[in-house]
Order: structure tokens, then C-alpha cells, then sequence
């Protein structure tokens, strides 16, 4: 990503030391208000600098009601849309600034945000749900959720083209450019956006942990190993199927399991089927060189002769078939694994960054460290896949119909503007990297997995791609030959592609 957080340490080191201090530990909030100027601040602390956007000084829309359709989970609610500013054992500084950037919003813009949530918070019910309201022409000035619940659905048709409208400024480093041009069907229309306002998307970026405890029992090295092994680029998968493959101990924790494998032992790592496999393949040059794209909007596959693909399911094969440390944990992938992790029956865990803030990685009694997933050579570049159910925002076209696009392009922009200014440094810089990093190297691997993310085209439109990862996870997972599983495959996936992004040329 263009956008490096990292630099920004010293301009927010006085307000880390600060908030860190207050609103990270104190229960107690003094009662929020608009400031004299009649615009609502973040009490007195300091964020970014004041980065100016382009919206007009005496801009003023006229109290217009806002009505904004949001995936209703908890992330979505707390740290994206509406915020929170209860206090007590609730207080949390993001939910805050949240809630602030809201109020801000309104009073500099003069207007209200209503934020309407699904039915559900349901995958599926939610992807009905927006299915029906685009088809209906059920009007919301915009939506903002779960890729995988509206980018994959081709609702293109029904969206306006948000990289050409009053406010709205791509240029601007609250806007999430890298990830922008992958949701872009053609490559120069953007009818999905995300940015500063989506804090989930750093939740779903593809991080790799290690217990402290158990590198030193079982594989004799400590934490610094491994970062050095990050900054040499030798962190491969190679690496890790040498120190795994014969990575078990039978604790016979349950009886009636001894000399038996089962999830009371101890193993390298835990894989859970497709899910696992994305990541781990994903966070591989080989996300990024399956397939080019034109600025005509032609997308062309590379597959067939692709030694790359060919090895990383090779090398995928051999870590889960040929490993004794590798656990087929079946079912689970977010909270079985990551419980178990800290109770000590992984040395490693492959998961996302959400992973550090959940109460089992607080309350971990054992030291952890933090890693980027493993890359398919030395020397290659890290890659952080952002997984699927991350966030963007999209405005049906409807809105454009009746003459409402300037208006909602100014709200939108400065939502991400004021998150920018202050959510993300609250939730970034002062949360994750202060608070639930337990060593200053582990921040620093926040930032690299941070600066390498990435999401891939073919897996954001993987309906019209015709499954082409599935091609690649099946043939690890069941120890297949993927050239032949390709050759059979590719011809009509890019058949399909280049049909969907015809379709959403001529549907301007």
C-alpha cells in the first residue's frame, strides 16, 4: 500500500503516550460536547497532522438525512458505523472515536448520519438482503459492508462509478488505493471503495503467530530468530515445514487418545481446510502473478506454465501431508485454533491480525510473538492477504438518479478523512501495536504485514474467475496433480471474465 503508518511514529508518540495513559485506562469520560468553533473534537489530544481535504470551507448541506445500510455485527457497529461512548468496563477509546468522527461529520457538514443495519448480521442473510435492495431500488444514500457480501454478487450494474464524483479524492492517504484497484471490475471504474472508515480491514489481514515458550522447548531458538528470519527474507515455506515436520509431542492429556493424535497434544501448527489454504497462498508472489490486468479492463489469467503455482501447491502439499506437525483441525478456524493456541497446543498459528485483540491472546499467560505469513522463496516480497469478508463502501446508482451523488461524495469523504485523522491512529498505532503487542518487534511486524497487503482480483470476483482457487486448495488439500485440474479449468474461467467485465463496460 501507498500509505506507511510506520512513519507516522513520531508525530503520534506524544498523543500514544497520552491517550495510552487516559482514554485506554481511565473508565471515567467527561461528557462529549461540540468545542467553541462548533465542531466536535477529540477532547484535546492531538492526532495526525491536520491533512486537508478537499471539501469547501463553507460547505453546508443543509441538514440533510443521511440513511447509510450497514452489515449489523459487532465489528461493523463499534468500529466502523456507529461507535459507542459508554463508559465503565464497556469504555473502549476506538468505539469513541467513532462516535466523534460521526458528530464531526455532522456539524461540520450540517447534517445526519442515519445508520440502518441488515436484517442479520448473517453471511447469507445479508447478501439477500443487499441482492434485494439494489434489485428493488430500495433507497440508502450508501452501503458499506462485507466484500464478500456484495463485491462477489456482480452488483456493478446497479452502483455508481465513485472514482469520478464531486468529493470524493482517491489521491488521498485515507483512501485505500491498492485495494481500491483490486476491487475495480475494469480497472479504471470503482464502484466499490474502502478506506480509513473500514477499521475491520486491518482485522483481516493474514498474520502468523508463534508461542515463545514452545519455540524454545521444542525448536531450541528464540523470538529474535525469527524476526531476523523476517528481515533476512528467509521466512519461506520451506522454513516452516523444516522446523514442523517432525513438530508433535502425544501429551496424553486425554487418556483414552494416548498414542493417538488429537487436539490435546501438542503440534506445529493447525490447518482447517480451504480457509487455512487461502492464506497461505495468497501471502505468496503468487497472489499477485496468476493474473495481469490493462487499464482497457481486460483481465488476462496466467496459470497454464505458471511455476509458481505449481510449486506453492507442491510445497503446500508437502507442509500438510509429509509433516507430523501439521494438525487437520477440520472446523474452527477462528476461535477453536486461536483458544487452543494459547493453551499451548501450536507452536505456531497461521490466522489474521484480528486474532491479537481477542480476550484468549490478552489473557495469554505464555509470552507470543507475531510474524507475516511465510513467503514461497527468500528473497521474495511479504504479502499480507486481506481476506474477503473485509469492507467497502458502494452508492447505488438510483442515488445519482435522484441528484443526491454530491451530496453523499461529501459525507463519504469526510468519514474517511475524520477516521483517518483519528480512528486509525486510536485503533493502529495506540491498540494494536502499543497495547496488544507484548515487544516492540512484534509492532514492528504489524507494520510490514500492514505495508504488504494486498487482495487479489480473482479472488474478490473468484465467481467469475470460475474457481481457480479452489482448483489450487483442493489440489493441495487432497494431494492432486493441479496441472492437469487446470488445464481442464482455465479456458472457461477466462471465458467467464472476460464476459463480466463486458458486462459491467456496457452497463454505464
Amino acid at each position: 500500500m501507498k500509505r506507511k503508518l510506520s512513519n507516522l511514529i513520531a508525530i503520534v508518540l506524544a498523543f500514544a503516550m497520552l491517550f495510552t495513559a487516559t482514554a485506554l485506562v481511565s473508565c471515567e469520560k467527561e461528557e462529549i460536547k461540540p468545542a467553541d468553533d462548533g465542531k466536535w473534537h477529540l477532547s484535546d489530544e492531538p492526532g495526525r497532522p491536520s491533512t486537508p481535504d478537499g471539501l469547501p470551507e463553507d460547505i453546508n448541506l443543509g441538514g440533510y438525512e443521511a440513511g447509510i445500510l450497514f452489515r449489523n455485527d459487532d465489528i461493523s457497529r463499534l468500529y466502523e458505523c456507529e461507535g459507542s461512548i459508554e463508559t465503565g468496563e464497556n469504555y473502549n477509546a476506538v468505539y469513541q472515536t467513532v462516535y466523534e468522527r460521526n458528530k464531526t461529520v455532522e456539524w461540520r457538514l450540517n447534517c445526519k448520519l442515519n445508520w440502518q443495519p441488515t436484517d442479520t448480521g448473517a453471511l447469507a442473510d445479508t447478501k439477500n438482503q443487499m441482492a434485494r435492495v439494489m434489485q428493488s431500488q430500495e433507497y440508502y444514500d450508501f452501503i458499506s459492508t462485507s466484500n464478500n457480501t456484495s463485491v462477489q454478487l456482480g452488483l456493478n450494474a446497479y452502483l455508481c462509478d465513485l472514482g469520478d464524483t464531486a468529493y470524493i479524492d482517491l489521491t488521498q492517504p485515507w483512501w485505500w488505493n491498492d485495494v481500491n484497484q483490486s476491487l475495480s471490475a475494469d480497472n479504471y471504474r470503482y464502484h466499490f471503495i474502502s478506506g480509513d472508515m473500514h477499521v475491520s480491514n486491518f482485522l483481516k489481514m493474514s498474520a502468523f503467530y508463534f508461542n515463545t515458550e514452545l519455540i524454545e522447548t521444542y525448536l531450541k531458538k528464540d523470538k529474535d530468530y525469527f524476526y531476523d528470519l523476517v528481515d533476512k527474507k528467509e521466512w519461506t515455506l520451506e522454513a516452516l515445514y523444516t522446523m514442523t515436520r517432525t513438530l508433535y509431542v502425544d501429551t496424553s492429556v486425554n487418556p483414552e487418545m494416548s498414542n493417538r493424535r488429537d487436539q490435546g497434544d501438542i503440534f506445529g501448527f493447525p490447518w482447517v481446510g480451504s480457509e487455512s489454504l487461502n492464506q497461505f497462498i495468497l501471502s505468496t508472489r503468487v497472489a499477485k502473478n496468476t493474473y495481469s490486468r490493462e487499464s482497457s479492463g481486460k483481465v488476462t489469467l496466467n496459470l497454464l506454465g505458471n511455476e509458481d503455482v505449481v510449486k506453492v501447491v507442491d510445497v503446500m502439499r508437502k507442509l500438510l501431508h509429509e509433516s507430523e506437525g501439521a494438525w487437520d483441525r477440520k472446523e474452527g478456524f477462528g476461535s477453536y485454533i486461536i483458544e487452543e493456541f494459547t493453551e499451548g497446543n501450536y507452536v505456531f498459528l497461521p490466522q489474521r491480525l484480528g486474532a491479537i485483540q481477542t480476550a484468549w491472546m490478552r489473557d495469554m499467560k505464555t509470552n507470543y510473538g507475531i510474524l507475516p505469513y511465510p513467503t514461497l522463496e527468500a528473497g521474495d516480497e511479504y504479502i499480507s492477504d486481506i481476506q474477503t469478508s473485509s469492507g467497502s463502501l458502494c452508492v447505488q446508482a438510483i442515488v445519482e438518479l435522484e441528484d443526491n451523488l454530491d451530496t453523499v461524495s461529501a459525507i463519504i469523504e469526510a468519514l474517511c478523512a475524520e477516521a483517518y485523522r483519528y480512528t486509525t491512529v486510536a485503533f493502529y498505532e495506540l491498540a494494536l501495536k502499543a497495547k496488544y503487542a507484548r515487544d516492540d518487534d512484534a509492532s514492528r511486524m504489524i507494520d510490514i504485514i500492514y505495508e504488504s497487503a494486498h487482495k487479489s482480483f480473482i479472488v474478490e470476483y473468484g465467481t467469475y474467475a470460475g474457481g481457480i482457487m479452489s482448483v489450487l486448495t483442493i489440489s493441495a488439500t487432497n494431494d492432486a496433480d493441479v496441472t492437469s485440474r487446470l488445464t481442464a479449468q482455465s479456458d472457461s474461467a477466462q471465458k467467464n471474465i472476460n464476459s463480466f467485465v463486458s458486462k459491467v463496460a456496457k452497463s454505464d
